[in-house]
């Protein structure tokens, strides 16, 4: 009975010990997954509702989304490093050019010329490349005809 019990405490001992150590080694090893993974779902759970929206609704509601969406991800990028940035640019990108195609339907050029060059300037941070008004329009065009999963 007297070596149960020192088993029982050793036990006890190594669960209290270990338990610390345990949850310190995972946020040090496994944090950096958890930010990008969550990052990752909230910004694809609000840009599904922004496509959606883009592509269903009337042009007043579609630029409303996409204005959400960019609001929201600059705010996401006030309050965090962001995990990926290059692929958080290239979703910025893509809503600020659905932004200059919605404005230019409307008639805005100006509107259609600040969008533009923030997309531009969102693809530039990207990849550190300056693309053409054509090949922002087929960026955007390509995005919108591929299937969604």
């Amino acid at each position: 009975m007297k070596r149960l019990a020192k088993y029982a405490l050793l036990k006890l001992a190594a669960l209290f010990v270990g338990s610390p150590l345990g949850f310190w080694y995972a946020q040090n090893s496994m944090g950096d997954g958890a930010a990008i993974f969550s990052q990752t779902l909230a910004l694809s759970q609000y840009e599904t509702l922004a496509d959606l929206q883009y592509k269903q609704a009337d042009t007043a509601h579609g630029t409303q989304a996409q204005l959400d969406l960019v609001n929201f991800m600059n705010q996401l990028e006030a309050r965090q490093k962001i995990a990926v940035p290059r692929a958080f640019d290239y979703d910025r990108a893509r809503a600020l050019m659905r932004l200059a195609l919605l404005a230019e339907q409307a008639g805005n050029d100006a509107a259609f010329q600040q969008y533009l060059h923030d997309a531009q300037a969102s693809l530039d941070d990207a990849d550190k490349k300056w693309y053409s008004e054509k090949a922002m329009r087929t960026f955007v065009t390509v995005a919108d005809t591929r299937p969604q999963y």
